[in-house]
């Protein structure tokens, strides 16, 4: 059994399955997702209902995940009509400027049970994730901790979880002696070239930075944090930096 854990896979599906099947995927694995399932990417509801139907595959949320949930009973409440709805300043800043317009069309084209299972699902989704894997600590967390937040006594569960999808985290932070952070958020090639499709890892090596900027054209990262061994798929996106 190996643990492993991706971020920030934007609906690129056919990537996500390309990389399962590069680490060999099985039954006996556990993937953590550490945020934005969705968004961008051309298969967001492909990727969201095959984590659904995985007992194995589990998501901390994001914050592309927090709009979706925000306006899925919304979606859900005016699907025979949608367009015809009122909708607010935040919806038209999710669909038309952060790229959530393709996943509220697919969303839409979902049957009422299907929309209602994946409402369900992103409300039990944590916010955070510790692991302790073969006595080492790790904390999943899709974006990082404000300046409030950065210090050894910060206690993880009473950090707002609006800090925890949208508050990014530099390239070498890590406030906590004795726990390796493992973020996404933030495309590592926005650290420098050297980084670009690569995961970050901090100079004390005790944060990873691994959404590598797949819908970006990029690639698809993913860390095994049984040895921190590094995969990665070529993403099938185009280059938009």
């Amino acid at each position: 059994m190996s643990i492993y854990v991706m971020s920030d896979i934007h609906g690129c599906y056919d990537e996500f399955m390309q990389m399962l099947d590069l680490i060999s995927f099985s039954d006996y694995d556990e993937l953590w997702i550490v945020g934005d399932v969705c968004d961008r990417g051309p298969k967001s509801m492909e990727l969201l209902q095959k984590i659904i139907s995985s007992k194995n595959m589990h998501l901390v949320m994001g914050n592309h995940d927090v709009w979706l949930l925000k306006y899925a009973q919304y979606m859900i409440d005016c699907k025979r009509d949608f367009r015809a709805q009122r909708a607010d300043d935040d919806y038209l800043r999710w669909t038309l400027r952060n790229g959530g317009l393709i996943t509220s069309d697919q969303f839409m084209d979902l049957d009422y049970h299907e929309c209602y299972d994946i409402k369900l699902y992103l409300e039990n989704c944590p916010y955070y994730k510790e692991l302790t894997v073969h006595g080492k600590k790790f904390l999943l967390v899709h974006a990082g901790l404000s300046e409030e937040y950065m210090k050894p006594t910060t206690i993880i569960a009473s950090v707002p979880h609006h800090t925890l999808v949208w508050e990014k985290i530099g390239l070498d932070a890590n406030p906590f002696n004795d726990t390796t952070m493992i973020v996404g958020h933030t495309p590592t090639f926005r650290y420098g070239d050297e980084y670009r499709g690569k995961i970050a890892i901090g100079k004390n090596k005790q944060i990873y930075h691994i959404d590598c900027g797949c819908v970006f054209g990029k690639s698809l990262g993913c860390l095994r944090l049984d040895d921190l061994k590094e995969f990665y798929v070529p993403s099938l996106q185009p280059d938009h930096t």
